[in-house]
């Protein structure tokens, strides 16, 4: 599906008497972004998906889990606490511990709290399974994140209760320093995931404008500067013409003024 979204043959879906694109579709809809993100994620080389889990979880964390057993996307997990059921968006057991996963996109809703105690709650009281949980907060995190982790894991000192907090400029700079790792399965799935973010308004890691302006000082050569920009393409600089002298391809620096012009909630930081 995500393959007919890029290449705009998904075509549309009636919603309340509106007609939306599935593109349109997707970037609305947190879930589809959990899915191609976590439901690609058994499928990774073991070496890739230990490195994909220390992304996520940090190097220690991760390190302890041992190999995957199951993944649910959006258990419904009976609570107490005047409704029904919770449902966190994906649940991964692990031989002695349990991944609760909360996913937030880049825009819309913040991390809460309360959300996170219902759904901690809910799996704690299954009372099945005496597993350690760790829940991971993904994307749109409080400033606060930290205060409010230590108040949830302080709430559950028997079970050693680990709230982890990521957001997502952090991750795709994590999963920048993993592609070395990828072999050619994976190297599919990694484009994927790229793919799904740039329709969410992300895209892999950018050099921040802060950082290219310090290069533009007027007593630097400008040529260096084109040089630098240049090495951010896939394409070459025409070669000198004259001696002495540099033409530089303005065609090289497309690529970033296309990133820019399609991606209008990317967010530079």
């Amino acid at each position: 599906m995500l393959t007919a979204i890029l290449h705009g043959k998904a075509g549309r879906v009636d919603i309340g008497g509106h007609s939306l694109s599935w593109r349109s579709l997707f970037r609305k809809r947190e879930d589809l972004l959990t899915s191609v993100l976590f439901g690609r994620m058994p499928y990774l080389s073991d070496r890739t998906h230990d490195a994909f889990l220390s992304a996520l979880l940090g190097q220690q964390l991760a390190g302890g889990l041992g190999k995957m057993s199951d993944i649910q996307f959006w258990p419904r997990l009976r609570e107490t606490e005047g409704r029904k059921y919770v449902e966190p968006d994906v649940l991964i057991e692990y031989p002695r511990h349990r991944l609760l996963i909360e996913v937030k996109p880049p825009f819309g809703g913040m991390q809460t709290l309360g959300q996170w105690r219902a759904e901690v709650r809910a799996l704690h009281k299954q009372g099945d399974d005496p597993k350690t949980i760790i829940l991971l907060a993904l994307g749109r995190n409080q400033p606060e994140w930290r205060r409010l982790a230590d108040k949830l894991e302080g709430e559950y000192p028997a079970t050693a209760l680990r709230v982890v907090c990521l957001d997502w400029p952090e991750l795709l700079r994590r999963l920048d320093a993993i592609l070395d790792l990828a072999d050619t399965r994976d190297e599919r799935i990694f484009q994927d995931w790229f793919e799904a973010f740039r329709l969410f308004g992300m895209a892999s890691y950018i050099a921040p404008f802060s950082e290219l302006l310090t290069l533009c000082e007027a007593s630097e050569d400008l040529a260096r500067h084109f040089e630098l920009i240049r090495r951010w393409t896939d394409t070459g600089i025409i070669p000198t013409q004259t001696p002495g002298a540099s033409t530089q391809d303005w065609r090289s620096l497309l690529p970033l003024a296309q990133t820019l012009a399609k991606e209008r909630l990317l967010q530079w930081t």
